[in-house]
């Protein structure tokens, strides 16, 4: 190999390590020496086997994706929405820090950024990576001193104090390694101190063998004594405390390939001890047509119906409590879900790619409403919410994990 190419790849693996979004740094160390191991050997093989000249001519030049565009976003009369960060691909649930920087995992990207807004003007002033190398992050949480971060197949933490954090993730809680579509963890603190993950399935339709799938998982604050909390419970991506009754809330996502309209994807009043039905039940708790031949069983009388039915593969991603002040009153103390969206092998017509706000009624959910809508135009996806969460401003945030965005929804001016 000639010292030319030597330096060309090396060259090239210089600018790749270092071409960041605008505005993005990394907090976590790089590492150099493994990846230059890398550059050298692929030199290595290119210049044993490399293309000819004619083989090179005919090969296409790699065509530059445009920017994303950010969706013309509805929302209700007297609220805003603006952007407040881009280049967040794979951006799903956030959590702001105790001095109000979000924090946010990129699922793609195997990394948490923060988004810090020092000048109060709504918008990030940069991506600033505070963890990197990790295995599909999906969550983030702080509690006591320390960031946690929900990835596959463990919940990580890392210290956190004066703003910043430091040293590397450190395993808290062994979690069941997942290569399905459910690979998504989702972490949160209670006020009795206890960790709660929720842990998908890992078929469309099956018993599982390990007990802490298809469960929200609750562990002592030391990362002991994990046990299910509820179980039955197939996908529940979002769930949140009612910040006025302590009530658990979670979503559900229904099982594939019982058609368009069918099952339904649910919200559920989580109960310790309690059995939501899945496998065996779907819907308004009637048994499973795609469960063949079950080993276990589960008496109707012991599933707990969901306490609301949502459209089927609307695909609900987070539930959120609104805890700020600055909404009206009838938004404040408010559920809010977002529907991340139906995909084409599932339904024709597509359904959900909005965030909706749930009305209760005797403290029971009884209908939707429209909260942010235009991520879908003209049958066309403009973006697919994901994550929410109240900032101490009193904005809900919304993150799109399609093009990349977070949104800020503000009342006033």
């Amino acid at each position: 190999m000639s010292d030319s190419l030597l330096r060309s790849g090396f060259d090239s693996y210089l600018r790749a390590s270092t071409l960041r979004p605008k505005g993005e740094t990394t907090v976590s160390r790089v590492r150099l020496v493994p990846a230059f191991i890398l550059c050298l050997v692929l030199c290595l093989a290119g210049s044993a086997s490399g293309p000819s000249s004619a083989q090179s001519a005919q090969t296409p030049a790699q065509a530059t994706q445009p920017p994303a565009e950010p969706a013309d976003l509805k929302v209700p009369a007297g609220f805003n929405v603006s952007v407040f960060a881009s280049g967040i691909a794979g951006g799903r649930l956030m959590a702001f820090s105790p001095d109000g920087v979000l924090y946010i995992a990129r699922q793609g990207r195997g990394d948490v950024v923060a988004l810090p807004d020092r000048n109060k003007d709504g918008k990030a002033d940069s991506v600033e990576i505070v963890a990197s190398n990790l295995v599909r992050p999906h969550s983030v949480a702080f509690h006591k001193g320390y960031l946690y971060i929900a990835a596959n197949p463990a919940v990580l933490r890392m210290k956190y104090s004066g703003g910043k954090v430091a040293g590397e993730p450190e395993k808290f809680v062994d979690l069941p390694v997942s290569t399905t579509s459910h690979w998504t963890r989702t972490i949160g603190f209670g006020k009795d101190g206890r960790l709660y993950v929720s842990i998908g399935s890992s078929c469309n339709v099956c018993e599982e063998e390990d007990e802490r799938r298809t469960t929200i998982m609750a562990y002592n604050p030391d990362g002991s004594g994990g046990r299910p909390f509820a179980r039955g419970l197939r996908n529940a991506i979002g769930f949140d405390w009612d910040p006025r009754t302590g009530v658990l809330w979670a979503d559900d996502m229904g099982q594939d390939r019982l058609g368009e309209d069918k099952p339904f994807d649910e919200i559920n009043r989580i109960e310790e001890g309690k059995h939501y039905g899945w496998p065996y039940y779907i819907d308004d708790n009637e048994p499973n047509p795609d469960l063949k031949d079950p080993k276990g069983s589960l008496p109707v009388s012991q599933a707990v119906k969901p306490a609301y039915l949502l459209p089927p593969h609307s695909s609900p991603i987070d539930l959120r409590f609104y805890t700020g002040n600055r909404f009206p009153a009838a938004w404040r103390g408010a559920m809010f879900v977002a529907l991340h969206g139906s995909n084409p092998a599932n339904r024709k017509e597509k359904v959900g790619y909005k965030v909706v706000r749930v009305v209760f009624k005797e403290g029971k959910p009884v209908a939707l409403e429209d909260f942010v809508t235009g991520f879908l135009k003209d049958d066309q996806v403009m973006g697919r919410p994901a994550g929410l969460a109240t900032g101490p401003d009193g904005a809900l945030y919304v993150s799109d994990d399609n093009k990349g965005f977070v949104y800020r929804i503000s009342y006033g001016r």
